[in-house]
């Protein structure tokens, strides 16, 4: 039987699941949910964004990321404007009240590294970097693959 605390993406599981509890212990003060949070963080690397995209890339429903959004619009943190190339599409901007919020946020995280990291030499915190980095790229060329071989597969069946 194989032991889950040697199987890598057990480990990789684990690991994300206590970086996030240590981090949300930290944050909890701002009074933000974990992916208000994570929307905000994508947001200040992608201003202008549609909100379908954003969607996307955190993996959740539209609609779910609408509430998420509407409460940091009421709270003052982002603001909606209309997309000038689609009437249809909206895209999201922070306002200067998200700037101390996310100053916060990004002290928390490195708190949270310091802490994940502890007692490591700085070579092994960049060489873990850079394997987690191609790990993902790893798997995103499968998913990659994995798509064009079902889009082949379709086609195929059309053929039939």
């Amino acid at each position: 039987m194989r032991n889950p605390n040697q199987s890598f993406g057990f480990l990789v599981h684990e690991v994300a699941r206590l970086l996030r509890r240590d981090f949300n212990q930290r944050a909890v003060d701002l009074g933000l949910s974990q992916a208000q949070w994570r929307a905000l963080a994508y947001l200040s690397h992608h201003e202008g964004v549609r909100q379908v995209t954003l969607a996307e890339f955190l993996e959740i429903q539209p609609i779910s990321l609408a509430r998420q959004l509407d409460y940091l619009q009421e709270n003052g943190l982002i603001e909606r404007r209309p997309d000038p190339s689609d009437r249809r599409a909206i895209q999201l901007y922070l306002t200067p009240k998200a700037e101390p919020v996310l100053e916060r946020l990004w002290g928390y995280a490195t708190e949270t590294r310091k802490v994940a990291l502890a007692d490591m030499p700085e070579v092994d915190h960049q060489a873990l970097v850079t394997l987690l980095q191609r790990v993902k790229q790893n798997l995103l060329s499968s998913d990659d693959t994995c798509r064009i071989d079902d889009a082949r597969a379709a086609e195929s069946k059309d053929d039939v």
